[in-house]
């Protein structure tokens, strides 16, 4: 498993290709995407609470990002809309389990979020994890569909874009609750 984590940090094509025919690497995925998520989600956390929100809102942001945003949303909901973006698009051949194991290990290089909480230039590790994500799950999904890559930016990029605009909606709804909360606590 760590070996494919470090592949897939690396952005090598190949491995998504053994973990698309691999079943039993579901598993696998799953404890990266928690794992990759928890870490990203608590360097949002200490960044919040290095920025003095309160201990309240820190908190409704950390089960947001890690919970919301990184497990059901990030991993799962974008799965399962890659999928149907790929399939119903450009006909590639793949399944929704499938796609869950390819992008949940596409997912590893999000683990540069748990640095997101460095005061100045801590935003840069966020961004650069995400934007890495993106190119290992263009990878992923290119060959999980086993279609070209311009198929495979496409599908990614319209999957992508409605994901985000999913998570910025619940986001806004546990921004409002995490208002309130350091209202309360804070």
């Amino acid at each position: 498993m760590v070996d494919r984590i470090v592949r897939a940090i690396r952005l090598d094509w190949t491995v998504f290709r053994e973990i698309a025919e691999d079943k039993d690497a579901m598993s696998q995925a799953a404890i990266i995407v928690i794992v990759v998520s928890f870490l990203s989600a608590l360097g949002g956390a200490g960044s919040m609470l290095l920025a003095k929100v309160g201990v309240g809102t820190a908190f409704l942001g950390f089960v947001g990002n890690w919970i919301i945003n990184g497990i059901l949303i990030g991993w799962i909901g974008w799965a399962i809309l890659t999928y149907f973006v790929g399939t119903i698009l450009f006909k590639g051949e793949t399944d929704i389990p499938e796609m869950m194991r390819v992008l949940g290990y596409a997912s590893a290089p999000r683990l540069l979020g748990l640095f997101g909480f460095i005061p100045c230039v801590g935003w840069i590790f966020p961004l650069a994890g995400w934007i890495l994500a993106l190119i290992a799950g263009i990878l992923a999904v290119r060959e999980a569909m086993e279609f070209e890559t311009g198929q495979a930016i496409l599908t990614v990029l319209i999957s992508w874009v409605l994901t985000f605009v999913i998570a910025l909606g619940i986001s806004a709804i546990f921004g409002a609750g995490a208002a309130v909360t350091s209202g309360i606590f804070g």
